[in-house]
């Protein structure tokens, strides 16, 4: 190509100017991922990077809206929240705001078609940006389009799947090598990309640089293949063969990294200490080991019933755990996926929520006699009147504020979120930061709690999504959820900090904890350490 060694000369001098001026560390990975983006761009590839939380996803794509100083780029990225604390980090490291322009939801229609119409640079969020564009009846012109938490626009329910070949060699795979059927075609239109993905891959200009960013590209999920088979697909073949235009595709791994780049000098800061803090509560031991014991029923009826309808040899449900994966492709009037659902939604309530919050759906006659039937005692007598775990949050997080800590508090319920600061007010705590989906002005909580030592910011996942906060000493995480990715994202929030990972002993909770640490320890060792428990 004419001039090739030139261009990329000539690119990585901006980009050694840029972090001159704006006093940004230099980082050989950084270079070697944008010197390669800029190959990619080159040769009209996409690329997927991943690259581990902490490791300068935001430094990436600012060096790239600044480098690539000629080009209209896009960067989208999954919440409002996500978008402002993006724009606060462009606006510090180069001191304006008026060379990039934001398409958010609650923006007058006029602002945003302006935006997109003038601005160069655009930070949106996804389902603001569809919206517009669906408005606007045109394919803007970008030259580089930039998705932030890539794996968020794939569905993690059962669809249709493409076959995929493994094949990787060097952490470089070309597009024909992860899509395509024995002929090499593509099929489209299969459903596995969540809204409003489906709809941006046809809007947005196919012949940009796609460059699709992730820390946690490591999920297998289970797939419905044409022949109506259950099988287990890699997550980033999902990502390729579904999102991605059909083009050559190069992908930047973890391994790649640390191989041939100062990756694993910088992950060794990053380190994020783990340890799990059981919660002793007798009577939510009661009520959770009722309900499972009622579960373990059903999954063994579950599994006669999916013998019945698939040959053993090729049946997905072997185990216990694949039928709770897969129960989604049972009909939704299945008697046994109903009793299934409700269980597993109450043993939910209880170890995420309050007892105001699951009081209501234990009262119902069904747990009622579940409780008779499992030790004989009565709702009244055991269920709790507060919640054990919230007590001893607010007796950790005081203990790290009076010696001047941050403290990042994450749960799953806006009403537990509530409780917490509610309790941790009564109790003396004067700076509590509340920040969920319900919460207008998030750009403003963001900002003061970055700028407050010490204080408490209590988050819900709405509005966690693609958040960091280095200033957090330590984080608590209220209760887990079930996925792998989930998890390591809630954990790697804040930097080198401690995770306290809080469970109700002797119940299923205790058990998931153990599961998800031990697959979390296996997906993602190099930059975390599992202590034991105190």
């Amino acid at each position: 190509m004419k001039n090739y060694g030139n261009t990329i000369m000539r690119f990585m001098e901006r980009i050694r100017d840029l972090l001159r001026n704006e006093k940004i560390e230099p980082r050989v990975y950084q270079y070697w991922i944008l010197n390669a983006i800029l190959k990619a761009k080159l040769e009209k590839k996409n690329v997927i990077v991943e690259l581990d939380a902490g490791m300068g996803k935001r430094i990436i794509t600012y060096l790239i809206a600044r480098a690539f100083n000629k080009e209209r780029i896009l960067v989208v990225s999954p919440s409002r929240a996500s978008i402002w604390d993006m724009a606060l980090k462009f606006q510090e490291l180069s001191g304006s705001d008026g060379w990039f322009g934001i398409i958010i939801g609650g923006q007058p229609k006029w602002l945003k078609k302006k935006v997109l119409r003038e601005k160069r640079v655009i930070l949106a969020t996804p389902i603001s940006l569809a919206r517009l564009l669906e408005h606007c009846g045109e394919t803007p012109n970008f030259d580089i389009v930039i998705i932030n938490e890539v794996d968020k626009a794939v569905r993690r329910v059962l669809r249709r799947s493409h076959t995929v070949s493994d094949r990787e060699e060097h952490g470089v795979l070309r597009f024909e090598d992860l899509i395509g059927d024995s002929r090499g075609h593509i099929r489209e239109g299969q459903g596995m990309l969540t809204y409003p993905w489906n709809m941006l891959k046809r809007l947005l200009p196919k012949d940009a640089c796609w460059v699709g960013m992730s820390g946690t590209l490591r999920d297998e999920h289970y797939v419905i293949d044409d022949e109506r088979k259950v099988i287990m697909q890699r997550e980033l073949n999902t990502i390729a063969s579904e999102l991605f235009p059909e083009k050559e595709l190069v992908i930047i791994t973890m391994e790649t990294l640390l191989e041939r780049t100062d990756l694993g000098e910088y992950i060794t800061r990053n380190l994020t200490v783990i340890r799990p803090v059981p919660v002793q509560d007798a009577n939510i031991e009661i009520i959770s080991n009722a309900i499972s014991a009622e579960i373990e029923k059903v999954l063994d009826r579950i599994r006669e019933y999916n013998n019945k309808l698939y040959p053993a040899e090729q049946t997905p449900f072997e185990t216990k755990e694949k039928i709770m994966k897969t129960i989604s492709i049972l009909p939704d009037t299945n008697p046994l996926k109903i009793k299934f659902l409700r269980l597993a939604l109450v043993r939910r309530f209880l170890f995420a929520g309050v007892p105001a919050t699951y009081i209501r759906f234990l009262s119902k006659p069904m747990f009622r006699k579940l409780l008779r039937e499992f030790k004989n005692v009565e709702l009244e007598d055991v269920v709790p009147g507060s919640s054990t775990k919230i007590l001893q949050i607010v007796e950790i997080t005081k203990s790290w504020l009076h010696r001047g800590k941050n403290v990042i508090i994450l749960t799953s319920f806006v009403r537990t979120a509530s409780e917490i600061a509610r309790n941790l007010r009564e109790g003396g705590v004067s700076k509590v930061l509340l920040l969920t989906g319900r919460v207008a002005n998030k750009k403003r909580v963001i900002e003061e709690f970055k700028k407050s030592t010490p204080s408490v910011l209590i988050l819900t996942p709405v509005a966690e999504r693609d958040l960091d906060f280095p200033e957090a000493n330590l984080v608590i995480v209220h209760d887990v959820i079930s996925t792998v990715k989930s998890m390591y994202q809630r954990i790697k929030r804040a930097r080198r900090s401690l995770v306290l990972i809080l469970y109700y002993k002797n119940t299923y909770e205790e058990k998931k904890v153990k599961v998800l640490l031990a697959r979390i320890a296996r997906k993602y060792p190099w930059s975390i350490r599992i202590r034991s428990e105190k």
